[in-house]
């Protein structure tokens, strides 16, 4: 049987696992703070689509509280830093990776400004209302040499740990679409850039989970209130959207022979409670544009 673990904080994805059983065991690995476990998180959704394929998931997050009531495991760690270069300066972090036993490690590309140019206006598309914001969640430029750097200190310690590292694109703020594509060539970018670099001779690949384009698509069929719960949490059908891309792109298979349409539920919801069902046809259009995305990757 197979292992899988993901962690959070920036990340892209590549099928590797449509060659393998079904009967598989994934352990993931979440680091990203709570564009991950906000209001129950992706690991639910993330869950449901590989119970519903015969795959036995455990999930795993950095963060100890909320309580976990729906199955994930979590690790009392802690809030991750805002910018990968401190983030990766966390020894914690790289411990966790190596001895954790995770077969994929999921990273967040974290604060969109602090991969923008420094020249970039950062408060042009923000609202005053939210502009107390924008220092936390926007963030100051930081080089992009700076945080390949970072990025390379993680993705070495997740290659030598023998798992594979996952970049999921940070969907970002709502009020920001216009920077939605070139953070997307920034990405491409560090994916190149990392598997470029060699580690031991061991499997290089990075898996690059576009989730910010896909929330973009979302956002030109839904407007902001169907879509986000604030300024920067997705609703539970935006995360059950997430769930099904990570699915997606780990297990190479199309989500649209998946039944599950379970929704994410909160925290303070008991396991036993009925879970809501998400819209058929919106469960539909999800699937097809997350495989859109999975069917055009670039290999």
């Amino acid at each position: 049987m197979v292992k899988i673990v993901l962690v959070v904080t920036l990340l892209f994805l590549t099928g590797h696992l449509s060659s393998q059983d079904n009967n598989q065991s994934l352990r993931v690995l979440f680091l990203g703070n709570s564009v991950f476990y906000f209001n129950g998180g992706l690991y639910q959704s993330f869950m449901g689509f590989c119970y519903a394929d015969g795959i036995d998931c455990q999930a795993v997050s950095q963060r100890h509280d909320p309580e976990n009531n729906h199955g994930a495991e979590f690790l009392n760690i802690g809030r991750i830093p805002n910018n990968l270069p401190d983030f990766a300066a966390e020894e914690k972090y790289h411990t966790l990776i190596r001895e954790g036993g995770y077969d994929y490690v999921i990273i967040e590309a974290r604060r969109e400004g602090h991969l923008l140019p420094e020249w970039i206006d950062r408060s042009g598309n923000i609202p005053g209302w939210v502009q107390r914001f924008v220092d936390y969640d926007v963030g100051e430029s930081i080089p992009y040499e700076q945080n390949l750097a970072a990025l390379a200190r993680l993705y070495q310690s997740i290659v030598n740990s023998g798992a594979k590292m996952v970049l999921y694109m940070h969907p970002g703020l709502y009020y920001t679409p216009d920077w939605k594509s070139p953070l997307a060539q920034i990405h491409e970018r560090f994916k190149d850039d990392l598997e470029a670099m060699e580690v031991n001779g061991r499997d290089k690949e990075v898996i690059l989970v576009p989730a910010s384009l896909l929330w973009r698509d979302a956002l030109n069929r839904y407007d902001a209130d169907n879509w986000y719960a604030d300024h920067i949490h997705g609703n539970a059908m935006a995360r059950y959207a997430s769930g099904c891309m990570l699915y997606t792109f780990l297990t190479g298979k199309d989500p649209r022979n998946n039944s599950f349409r379970e929704l994410p539920k909160n925290w303070q919801t008991t396991p036993d409670e009925p879970a809501d069902l998400i819209n058929e046809v919106d469960a539909e259009w999800i699937k097809k544009q997350v495989w859109f995305y999975y069917s055009t990757r670039r290999r």
